[in-house]
């Protein structure tokens, strides 16, 4: 599977998706490098969407940090 595409590091990301999305907690999103699949299937579960829809929304919150600096 391909890495998650993300335009800023992953502590501030996980940040912007705890704020992003308040029923996750910081547990939710304990993430290190080269753990993407499990991150994502995680995310599956608790948000109750598809593979295709969490990676859509996490890179998609992550290209905001782009856009805010």
């Amino acid at each position: 599977m391909n890495k998650l595409q993300l335009a800023c590091d992953w502590e501030k990301m996980k940040q912007m998706l705890l704020e992003a999305e308040p029923q996750l907690s910081n547990e939710d999103v304990d993430f290190a490098e080269g753990q993407d699949e499990d991150l994502i299937d995680s995310l599956m579960r608790k948000l109750s969407r598809s593979r295709e829809q969490v990676v859509g929304w996490v890179e998609s919150v992550s290209s905001t940090t782009t856009k805010a600096s």
